[in-house]
């Protein structure tokens, strides 16, 4: 995924273990300064046995101490972060303060008690059975100090069990946090795995996955997230925020943990975008946002696939189920209606179920069309060659006078959209079988206009304006609808077809009033491409 951490396992490891020992570095530097105190003030307890020593010991030890907590400012993380480093630098203060211990009077003074959060953080730095060496050197120093000094006489036998006890401690101390820190590392590393795995899996979907604050600005997003809001473009450029058209839509939706979805064209050159988001739940009022991506043409594609399957078997049932009932009744009335015993009212009754037989069987003509209509084959198109050669061929076959009026403008130059020239065909000429009649109704004259022509916003597209009355404003919403007519001989497919074939090849049909009072239909074509 962009945006990603792209951190590994191993790294995440040197991280946890350069943090132990940056902890580690300040815990020294504090009883550094500590003891250093407690001996400056003439503390009974630290450096009575031997101030000399105690004094030159803590000095270096402070200054030491000081030069490691500076290191990381000239080394680099990678280095401190081995196990070798570390390993002396526990070694180092083993060594140290059993030499601050000696001088106070061995484990009397309480010093020793500093060892168990060494051989502690020892645990935590190395592991396996080098980690084990820091108690063991740690005992073995106490011991040596408390015999130093019972030779010396300055300590009793009773020390000798104190100091077992406190080696005991070591080893104790050292083994539980280098098994805490082992599991801990090995639940790391599950986690790990997980996460990337799921990296992976975000990565290589199709849907576009973004997560993005609530001023826009993206945290992650897949390869199909930034190709479909940054169409064309190199995937390497990463998105750093979500288009401005589409952040506005989703806080004007105001974002909370219910999915939401909605229609976005973010790019001129793109398809709509089919986006559903979520707040993400966390802690911050201000919650990020999770958003998915979709392109709605694929969307309307497996739309029109399930359509089709639908229409499959109903035209099955119409064919067995209706059509042949039909074909009797038809071929009924046409027998009654040759009776030479019949009187003109019943041969006008034979004749009016004569031609309703030929109205349902167009109307079940029709649907079986659109359930065997093939797959769309979008082909290559240009606009202005093809649409002259249609009305060409057009008018050649419409009976009857007509007046057919083209404007286009020279921003088509260049352009060419992908449309099935067939499907093309079938709904323009349909559309302006339509234009026609209803001018002619209303005017007297069969004329239509038809302009063609492109928009920044929605790209090329081709528009029908008839001269009729136009539909009314609460029939509008209809218009588009499956056997919805207004008129006596109409079937009510017409336009349900004409866009259904328009949303196959990634296109739009549109209704608007016309300037003329009539009827505009807009054909809105989305994939284009311009030379």
């Amino acid at each position: 995924m962009e945006a990603a951490t792209g951190v590994s396992s191993e790294d995440a490891h040197s991280f946890q273990r350069s943090t132990i020992l940056r902890v580690y570095n300040y815990y020294r530097i504090l009883i550094s300064f500590l003891l250093l105190f407690f001996f400056l003030n003439e503390n009974e307890l630290v450096g009575a046995t031997n101030p000399e020593l105690f004094e030159t010991t803590i000095v270096i030890y402070l200054i030491l101490n000081i030069l490691i907590g500076f290191s990381p400012l000239l080394i680099s993380d990678e280095f401190i972060s081995r196990a070798s480093p570390s390993f002396t630098i526990l070694i180092a203060d083993i060594i140290g303060l059993t030499l601050l211990m000696s001088a106070s009077g061995g484990v009397a003074s309480g010093i020793g008690y500093f060892l168990i959060f060494t051989v502690t953080f020892g645990g935590g730095l190395i592991f396996g059975r080098i980690s084990t060496v820091l108690p063991a050197i740690a005992f073995i120093l106490t011991l040596y100090t408390e015999f130093y000094l019972f030779f010396l006489e300055q300590n009793e036998v009773q020390s000798f069990f104190q100091a077992g006890i406190l080696g005991i401690v070591y080893f104790v101390a050292n083994i539980l946090f280098q098994t805490l820190s082992q599991q801990l590392r090995r639940r790391e590393t599950e986690v790990f795995s997980l996460g990337h795995i799921n990296q992976i899996i975000v990565g290589q979907m199709r849907t576009g996955v973004a997560v993005a604050s609530i001023d826009g600005e993206i945290q992650l997003i897949n390869t199909a997230g930034q190709q479909l809001l940054n169409p064309g473009q190199n995937t390497s450029d990463t998105l750093t925020h979500l288009p401005d058209i589409l952040m506005g839509r989703i806080q004007e939706s105001e974002p909370d943990q219910n999915q939401q979805t909605l229609i976005v064209v973010t790019d001129d050159e793109g398809p709509p975008l089919l986006v559903s988001f979520s707040a993400v739940e966390g802690p911050n009022p201000e919650d990020d946002i999770l958003v998915f991506l979709e392109d709605s043409t694929e969307v309307q594609r497996q739309a029109q696939q399930l359509k089709l399957a639908a229409f499959g078997r109903l035209s099955a049932s119409i064919a067995h189920e209706i059509r042949n009932p039909l074909g009797a009744i038809s071929h009924a009335a046409q027998l009654l209606g040759e009776s030479t015993s019949m009187d003109d009212a019943d041969k006008r009754l034979a004749d009016i179920i004569q031609d309703h037989c030929v109205r349902m069987n167009n109307v079940i003509e029709n649907v079986l069309q659109m359930s065997r209509r093939k797959t769309a084959e979008p082909k290559v198109i240009d606009i202005n060659a093809w649409l002259s050669d249609f009305i060409e061929q057009f008018s050649a076959g419409f009976s009857g006078e007509i007046e057919v009026e083209i404007e286009t403008d020279n921003s088509l130059k260049g352009f060419t959209v992908e449309f099935d020239p067939a499907h093309l065909s079938q709904v323009l000429g349909n559309l302006c079988q339509n234009g026609l009649r209803y001018s002619e109704k209303h005017v007297g004259k069969a004329k239509l206009r038809i302009k063609a022509g492109t928009e920044q916003a929605s790209g090329p597209s081709i528009e029908i304006i008839d001269f009729g009355q136009g539909v009314a404003e609460d029939l509008v919403s209809n218009l588009f609808e499956p056997f919805y007519t207004t008129e006596v001989s109409g079937t009510g497919l017409g336009l349900y077809l004409s866009q259904e074939l328009c949303e196959a090849n990634n296109a739009r049909l549109g209704y608007s009033k016309a300037d003329t009072g009539g009827s505009c239909f807009k054909i809105s074509f989305m994939q284009q491409v311009r030379h």
